[in-house]
């Protein structure tokens, strides 16, 4: 088989919640900080990293990534999507009391190696549970 054929039929996917158990919030930090989504739902091709919370493409070509991030108890929550360490879509998310949701999706092509991952803004929140509020998630939808 060619190796374009193998890397064209190559599945790539994945899921995963912040926080491995119970509830909380992250944050805040004094800079951003790369966020470690631990609960893995599905990782497909083993692009994720659950030690890290880095992305690593391992074919080129068109992911999409989608982002939700929960806010509560009056905090700002605030998360940014990079790729190679350069910024590429955030959300932000400010509710005077309770709880407040945002989120966000992107389709990037990615080079073999490239590396995408989400960070915390400094000075905000995000809070998780095991409804699995944040979220991080990612799939090829075609090798080129």
């Amino acid at each position: 088989m060619c190796l374009w054929c193998f890397h064209a039929k190559r599945k790539v996917a994945f899921s995963a919640s912040l926080l491995e158990s119970g509830h909380g919030h992250t944050g805040p930090y004094g800079t951003d900080i790369t966020l470690v989504y631990k609960y893995v739902f599905t990782n497909i091709g083993n692009g994720y990293n659950p030690a890290t919370g880095i992305f690593t493409a391992p074919v080129r070509g068109v992911y999409q990534f989608s982002f939700h991030t929960h806010g509560a108890g009056g905090r700002t929550s605030g998360v940014n999507l990079y790729k190679n360490g350069h910024f590429v879509a955030g959300t932000h998310a400010y509710q005077g009391k309770d709880s407040v949701s945002s989120s966000n999706g992107v389709s990037l092509l990615l080079e073999v190696g490239d590396v995408v991952c989400l960070k915390l803004e400094a000075s905000k929140w995000i809070y998780d549970s095991i409804l699995h509020h944040s979220t991080f998630s990612g799939e090829i939808l075609f090798s080129v």
